[in-house]
């Protein structure tokens, strides 16, 4: 192949690599600048890897029949990918209380030992267990966040004055759940999963070792 051609063509796939693997969250100290907000904000002190937060914040819970159907209206999405490099995302917010559901996705991708973890957290509010279809939620009053099970949290309603901040901090601590994962094998490239099989081996998937804690300032 010619020279030429071939460092094009390497150039190109890099900015289309990088382009598809942008990272879409704002940078925290372009949006932590205005004093009439107050500020829900995430922060990751796990060393390796990364946490994919993506959070619904809406502001009446009554209505919620699941994570999928809940406050159709006046509700927004917030996406942030938190790596060691980069560990913290705020959110301005209005005057007022809160209530949301977040999503964290885990992955450590490094030479047999890939790990990846699932979190939701509840903030404010959890469901009723067993359901009831005509009162779906129960308020939450607690100041402390607190595990459900191995694989979900409920955390305190975020509670918005001028200039508050309300922070989220994400570290690693104990183990509660783990179990082998071998997804990666099936992926519809043979090669693909050949080579995902060498490069990370069986998968641990270490499903509540995410420590969450609530603080505000």
């Amino acid at each position: 192949m010619n020279l030429k051609l071939f460092i094009s063509f390497s150039l190109l796939t890099l900015l289309l690599f990088q382009c598809s693997t942008s990272d879409p969250k704002t940078l925290e100290a372009d949006v932590m600048t205005d004093s009439n907000y107050g500020y829900f904000r995430w922060t990751n002190s796990i060393r390796d890897g990364y946490v994919v937060v993506e959070t619904k914040v809406f502001q009446d819970p009554k209505e919620c029949h699941g994570e999928y159907n809940c406050s159709t209206q006046d509700h927004f999405n917030k996406f942030a990918n938190l790596r060691p490099s980069d560990p913290s995302f705020a959110i301005p917010l209005k005057l007022g209380e809160y209530y949301a559901i977040t999503k964290l996705r885990y992955g450590d991708v490094s030479f047999f030992r890939c790990k990846r973890s699932e979190l939701t957290i509840y903030h404010g509010f959890q469901f009723r267990e067993p359901y009831d279809p005509k009162n779906p939620t129960v308020p939450y009053t607690s100041n402390t966040c607190e595990f459900l099970r191995e694989d979900k949290v409920v955390c305190p309603s975020i509670q918005m004055t001028n200039k508050s901040i309300q922070e989220i901090k994400l570290s690693e601590g104990e183990t509660r759940g783990k179990s082998i994962s071998f997804r990666h094998l099936l992926e519809p490239n043979i090669l693909l999963s050949t080579i995902s099989l060498f490069y990370c081996g069986p998968v641990l998937n270490k499903i509540d070792f995410i420590t969450v804690e609530e603080r505000r300032y």
